[in-house]
């Protein structure tokens, strides 16, 4: 009876775990076509991200009031992506099609020190 019970739950542990298939693999490098940035508490998290050519960066709003610019500093926007008008929530997407280091900052906070950097490598 113990052999037979042992039987049926490894042959139910197997029926029920999940089969992989190649919709479950990770992209090469373990590398997402989309990589997430938080906006709260006036910081970009994580701050500064390291990304491929090709890969798409979406900020997402999780309170307050921000923006994202690009820029190396808080006064000087250099034109590579800006999400707007600061507002209380959303989301910006952008996809960075060439290598290099590109910084940011949000206006409303930027003096508070609210910066990031996405490194895009080849």
């Amino acid at each position: 009876m113990n052999k037979m019970l042992l039987g049926l739950s490894a042959t139910l542990a197997f029926a029920l775990t999940p089969a992989c298939t190649a919709d479950d693999e990770a992209p090469p490098d373990g590398a997402a076509d989309v990589v997430n940035v938080d906006v709260t508490s006036n910081q970009f998290s994580p701050a500064s991200l390291k990304i491929k050519v090709g890969q798409t960066v979406r900020w997402t709003w999780g309170g307050g009031t921000h923006n994202v610019v690009s820029g190396p500093d808080c006064n000087t926007e250099d034109g590579n992506f800006k999400s707007g008008a600061p507002v209380g929530g959303g989301t910006f997407d952008k996809k960075f099609e060439t290598a290099g280091t590109f910084p940011y900052y949000c206006q409303p906070h930027c003096a508070m020190g609210m910066k990031g950097e996405i490194v895009v490598e080849p």
